[in-house]
């Protein structure tokens, strides 16, 4: 006991305090060392009641900690410098989300440290400054992309419900989820959330949830080149739009909607642009939503082999013919 007690004396308790202050009752062992406080003297301060565990390497003072506490806690755990709190977690942060304190949702980008009890922890291979807020000095998913990170692990009536309490609350400004939607691609979330909220429908932002629901299959090919809304011209001089394009391998990939093709007219016009963009060297692939849900993979391979094929063709060389 005596050499505990000996382990504080260089201890800077105004430190301390200003820390835990800071993050809401609680603080890291590394933020204790730097206090002045050794391992020893952490034991010893446990032992006498003085200190709390709250999760592995985070104390508090206190034996009470509340909400915001764990959330602190939490980032601590994971990673103080990147780690921000997402999901439901950040929801009820936003107040978009009733309580639900267990487990605490964590996004880390890149690779990250394992979860722990009661914390769950989501890698994501880029958290840019705009998808980021800071509430009482702790780092949170916007409540934009809150609501997207919440759509890919939840159902459209949970989702509705969120965008309704955020604007309520006014975490949601008018528009700023369907500002936020424009410019992003490759989310899971994105096809849930067009598709149960209003402001953000095909009309609105001249994309469909289906090419939301293709567009990541795509991306984990990892095949160079991949462009979104390609403007394509036939031999007819007529420009045509793709839903996805390989352009060096004069490729088109389309999300075969119902909605866009269930008239015979449609039919008509979609092979006579097949037959232009064909002339100048152009191959269509187009996938329905049926295959997209059911089939990821193979709907992958199907275009990684075309691509390999027509690369080993080298037919981008074989026509003259140039994409506007």
């Amino acid at each position: 006991m005596l050499s505990a007690v000996l382990d504080d004396r260089g201890m800077d308790d105004h430190r301390l305090a200003d820390v835990v202050r800071r993050q809401c009752g609680v603080i890291s062992t590394v933020q204790l060392n730097a206090c002045g406080l050794s391992s020893a003297g952490i034991a010893g301060r446990v032992s006498r009641a003085r200190l709390f565990r709250v999760r592995r390497t985070i104390y508090s003072p206190s034996p009470c900690i509340d909400e915001w506490g764990l959330r602190w806690a939490a980032i601590l755990a994971t990673d103080p410098e990147r780690a921000v709190l997402s999901h439901w977690s950040a929801g009820e942060v936003h107040r978009m989300l009733a309580s639900r304190t267990t487990p605490l949702h964590v996004t880390v980008p890149g690779a990250g440290r394992r979860g722990g009890a009661g914390l769950v922890v989501h890698r994501s291979r880029g958290l840019p400054p705009s998808d980021v807020q800071v509430v009482r000095g702790l780092r949170v998913t916007s409540p934009e992309r809150t609501v997207l990170d919440v759509a890919a692990r939840s159902d459209d009536d949970v989702v509705r419900r969120m965008i309704r309490e955020g604007e309520f609350q006014g975490a949601l400004g008018s528009g700023a989820l369907r500002d936020a939607l424009a410019g992003r691609t490759g989310h899971p979330g994105l096809a849930r959330v067009r598709r149960v909220d209003p402001a953000t429908v095909e009309s609105a932002l001249g994309q469909t949830p289906l090419e939301d629901e293709l567009e990541p299959i795509l991306v984990s090919l990892g095949l160079p080149g991949l462009v979104r809304q390609f403007w394509v011209r036939g031999t007819s001089g007529a420009r045509y739009r793709g839903d996805f394009a390989y352009p060096e391998v004069r490729l088109l990939v389309e999300a075969d909607g119902r909605a866009g093709h269930e008239r015979a007219s449609a039919f008509e016009t979609d092979r006579a642009r097949e037959g232009d963009l064909g002339a100048v060297g152009w191959q269509t692939l187009r996938f329905t939503r049926i295959q997209v849900r059911a089939t990821p993979g193979t709907v992958g391979e199907v275009v990684r082999n075309t691509v390999r094929v027509r690369s080993l063709q080298g037919i981008a060389r074989v026509f003259d013919g140039e994409a506007a």
